[in-house]
């Protein structure tokens, strides 16, 4: 039986997952040596990329059993919603499609924990799903874990699924539920926080850097 974090994701899968590119954007899109603020940071796969790179990361998850794998950066034990460690950082990251929750105030409640967080010459860097994103069942494999979008719903922009994968001889599940949202929500959700779009890093549309309202 695997180790199971708050938000349902299989510490052994995330532990077992390798960084998909993810670090090496984030690298191309911020200054050399940057202070980095990964929230949701999970098991550290791109964490680990990331310090390869050159950079400083503080990785803050809310499972103690995920923060365990992270070697070379702060770690910080806490929940987004309530985090505030009283200091801003030139780079804060939001990955793992966190703005895709389904409730809007939990993802202003995401949002405003890294306008808090950012220097306000800093920059937002927030991964979402794809703007053309559409189901695929299909197998695949990403270093040592298979995995396949198992079952899923639509209805409207409200996506429900359950992902499979199997890794190191175990078959591991998710449920989850998304929201696919447009510009014009996003840019409403960052403006409610005080931040602004900037642009896009990615030709999918995926990774969106934001910045604050006040910034040139």
């Amino acid at each position: 039986m695997t180790e199971i974090a708050p938000d349902g994701s299989p510490v052994l899968l995330y532990a077992s997952l390798p960084s998909l590119g993810e670090a090496r954007l984030i690298h191309e899109a911020v200054r050399a040596g940057s202070q980095i603020l990964e929230l949701g940071a999970g098991a550290g796969r791109i964490t680990h990329e990331l310090i390869g790179l050159g950079h400083q990361v503080a990785a803050v998850d809310n499972s103690a059993e995920m923060l365990a794998f992270i070697r070379g950066a702060e770690t910080l034990l806490a929940d987004m919603e309530t985090l505030s460690l009283g200091r801003r950082f030139p780079v804060v990251v939001l990955a793992s499609n966190f703005i895709n929750t389904p409730d809007p105030q939990n993802r202003r409640t995401f949002l405003e924990c890294c306008a808090r967080h950012v220097l306000p010459s800093g920059q937002v860097l927030l991964q979402g799903f794809p703007r053309a994103w559409a189901p695929d069942t299909e197998w695949s494999r990403h270093g040592d874990v298979r995995l396949r979008l198992r079952r899923y719903e639509l209805d409207g922009a409200l996506i429900s699924g359950e992902m499979q994968y199997e890794v190191g001889g175990h078959e591991l599940f998710h449920v989850f539920e998304s929201r696919l949202l447009t510009d014009g929500e996003l840019d409403a959700d960052l403006s409610a926080v005080g931040l602004r779009r900037r642009r896009s890093l990615d030709e999918r549309g995926a990774w969106t850097e934001a910045v604050p309202e006040s910034r040139s």
